[in-house]
């Protein structure tokens, strides 16, 4: 008889010497039967619930070829704990007359396969469940019931019964400071693209020891995964958001999404890192950047890129040649007469001359915030109304159940069953009614200087562009941020256009209402033009 031996073990967490263990009493055994030993096959740190094993592969194809007559191994459960591969596995083993031996079974046949097979996956199933409950526990706790994010380690203390306590964490303090600038430049305005290069030319290591990856840093904003979705950043642990399903084709691990209702949330302030109005800047940009691979999330090649149009069809201006604007559509497709270009240079000085000097034109500043504070009213006025209506409703269903209840407690009711129907009726409908919080609606007090710090402020963001990546990317931004499109009109000569501005005004008058310096933060507070 050949025999082969196979010997496997699951986690990085069991110690490499079982497999040494089990090709020992494997050997012991062919020895007793005086079988011939063919080879030995074995996987190391390796789930038996995958089929996609070295070891195993090498084995199956070892018998496939006619070279054993018996496969040896400590128990079922080394080959497979999943039922339908080791269902499969005897399938294929007895198709080419190969025996399956254990130690704890004995020569295996179709009974094994189908109870143990069973059994393994019930295992598993139990096993599963006894960890996700000893993890709630703990997550419960607020102690760490999985991986440990980057800017932490776990910290091992010794509990007053002489047992380490576990789940325990603390702040790393380089890499927090790596947290924070990573908050701090996406807030600016940086992408995560170049947040990323700026800490692989700095040399910072990465969470795994590596280059920095844009993923990383902004992840994926429906599973919530990523640095800059992490919430663990600022006081607030979340866990079990996540299911991982094995993918029965290739063995790998599937995140999927649970219910709301399924997490588990703790307060966890000793472990914040980022101050709260900074992750409310970054969660902000997060929600208002479209759902794409970070990588795709490119710095706009101009000041105005995609904003200046063309006034004969309506498409974009794009840079044509030699740094100068022209109608795509013109260019690309033939579909516009417009084949007229402008230098960019020359166009992005005239567009902030406009803003300086146009956008804020006192007339049209005072005609906006006079038309914003009558909207203001008649919205305080409507939500004073609802709340009234809503105050009204409210009382009339507690009358109307104070009353029932009054029946029903002097006894004067004759079907008390149809009586306490409608009595939960009601209070089902009371429960249900909307409290109407208070709205939180915006003032906009022009000081007398307003215009002229406006002015300030934006001739700081034109002298902020020449400086390095990470102030021009704020400054950039910023100004994008006061443009809503720019109508490129051609001209009676050749080079010669006009500009029509279309801007937010509401922008303009917050950047000169407040004291900020004009940065990407504090100036889109406001949606209307």
């Amino acid at each position: 008889m050949r025999a082969a031996i196979y010997a496997r073990y699951s986690s990085d967490l069991q110690s490499e010497t079982s497999i040494d263990d089990q090709l020992a009493v494997c050997k012991a055994h062919v020895e007793n039967e005086a079988w011939g030993l063919v080879g030995t096959f074995s996987d190391s740190a390796i789930s038996g619930t995958t089929l996609d094993r070295p070891g195993l592969s090498d084995l199956m194809q070892s018998a496939k070829q006619s070279g054993l007559d018996v496969v040896v191994a400590e128990s079922l459960d080394r080959l497979s704990r999943d039922q339908e591969d080791i269902a499969g596995l005897y399938k294929r083993l007895t198709a080419w007359q190969v025996q399956i031996v254990t130690l704890s079974e004995g020569l295996i046949g179709e009974l094994h396969i189908g109870l143990k097979g069973t059994m393994n996956a019930l295992f598993l199933k139990d096993l599963g469940a006894k960890a996700l409950r000893g993890q709630l526990g703990k997550a419960r706790a607020g102690l760490a019931a999985g991986g440990i994010p980057y800017g932490y380690r776990v910290l091992k203390e010794i509990g007053p019964d002489g047992e380490i306590n576990r789940g325990q964490r603390q702040i790393v303090d380089e890499e927090a400071k790596i947290v924070r600038r990573i908050f701090e430049e996406y807030a600016a305005g940086r992408s995560a693209v170049a947040i990323a290069k700026g800490l692989n030319a700095d040399g910072v290591p990465s969470p795994r020891g590596g280059t920095w990856n844009p993923s990383t840093i902004q992840g994926h904003k429906g599973r919530g995964v990523g640095l800059l979705h992490n919430r663990l950043y600022v006081g607030k642990q979340v866990f079990n958001r996540h299911a991982f399903v094995r993918d029965p084709d290739t063995g790998t691990r599937r995140a999927r999404m649970k219910d709301r209702e399924d997490w588990v949330e703790a307060d966890v302030p000793h472990l914040a890192i980022i101050e709260p109005d900074l992750w409310g800047e970054v969660q902000t940009r997060l929600r208002n950047i479209p759902q794409r691979r970070p990588e795709l999330n490119r710095r706009p090649k101009r000041l105005f890129s995609g904003l200046v149009k063309c006034s004969q069809c309506g498409h974009p201006m794009t840079i044509a040649y030699r740094d100068r604007y022209g109608c795509a559509n013109a260019r690309q497709k033939g579909t516009c007469t417009n084949t007229r270009t402008v230098a960019a240079p020359l166009l992005e000085e005239r567009i902030l001359n406009g803003l300086r000097d146009q956008m804020m034109q006192p007339e049209l500043v005072e005609t906006f915030i006079a038309e914003f504070q009558a909207e203001i009213k008649r919205l305080r006025r409507d939500e004073t109304r609802r709340e009234a209506e809503a105050d009204q409703q409210r009382a009339k269903l507690q009358a109307k159940i104070d009353r029932l209840v009054d029946i029903i407690t002097e006894g004067n009711a004759g079907d008390i069953s149809a009586l306490t129907s409608k009595l939960r009726s009601l209070e089902s409908e009371l429960i249900q009614l909307p409290e109407l919080g208070k709205a939180t609606l915006p003032n906009l007090d022009m000081n007398a200087n307003a215009v002229h710090l406006y002015q300030q402020k934006l001739d700081s963001l034109r002298e902020t562009l020449t400086k390095d990546d990470r102030t021009r990317d704020q400054a950039t931004e910023a100004l994008r941020g006061l443009v809503d499109r720019v109508i490129a009109i051609p001209g009676e000569k050749r080079g010669e256009f006009d500009l029509e501005l279309h801007g937010y005004l509401a922008q303009a008058i917050v950047m000169g209402m407040h004291g900020n310096d004009g940065g990407g933060r504090g100036i889109r507070t406001l949606d209307t033009r």
